[in-house]
């Protein structure tokens, strides 16, 4: 039988890479000018994570948010500025899944009353976005494990139908959270994590 273990998790800090973290590099340097560079971007951010980096920076020239001084060159200019990280995962579904995450949060941020799985599905679909019932379970499920959503017997809107309520201390503002995946090694004589534990989102 697979090895079990309950982890306790006290904190956790944010690497310095990542769409979200260099998008917000970039609105820092370009807050007096519009100019910055891969270099400085590249200062600023983790060890090993030139690839990843230099990917971003092909997505965000493609989509039109920045541009290149020229043909070949590591400089940029910022051409659309916006205070969220834009969407541009690989394909469009990476893409879509974010912002679904992001309406059913904000559906539940909203309706302090509660809400059943149907009616978050059905509140966080939009004309070109619909989201299903099955991802809004899972997240509801996902949430209410981690202690963010309260479970209320059954109600008047359906026999047998949970309604979930957002707890108070879990509204900690407007970024939905998102299923993480974690690499670590455990050392089973002592019963404990050895080295840091480095977690990324779970897209699955």
């Amino acid at each position: 039988m697979s090895k079990l273990v309950t982890l306790t998790i006290a904190s956790a800090k944010p690497m310095r890479c990542g769409a979200d973290y260099w998008w917000s590099c970039i609105l820092d340097i370009t807050r007096e000018a519009p100019c910055f560079s891969y270099a400085e971007l590249d200062g600023l951010s983790d060890p090993y994570h030139e690839r990843y980096l230099g990917q971003f920076l092909r997505r965000l020239e493609k989509t039109g948010f920045i541009a290149k001084f020229a043909a070949g060159s590591r400089n940029y200019i910022l051409v659309k500025r916006q205070s969220q990280v834009p969407s541009l995962g690989h394909d469009a579904r990476e893409s879509q899944r974010g912002q679904r995450l992001q309406n059913m949060w904000n559906v539940m941020r909203r309706r302090r009353s509660g809400f059943t799985v149907d009616e978050l599905a059905l509140d966080a679909s939009v004309d070109d976005l619909v989201v299903a019932r099955n991802t809004a379970k899972q997240y509801c499920l996902l949430l209410a494990r981690a202690g963010m959503l309260a479970v209320q017997a059954p109600g008047k809107r359906g026999e047998g139908r949970n309604i979930y309520v957002l707890r108070g201390s879990a509204n900690t503002g407007p970024k939905a959270p998102r299923k993480m995946k974690a690499t670590m090694v455990y050392d089973p004589n002592r019963e404990i994590i050895v080295g840091d534990v480095v977690a990324e989102e779970d897209r699955t």
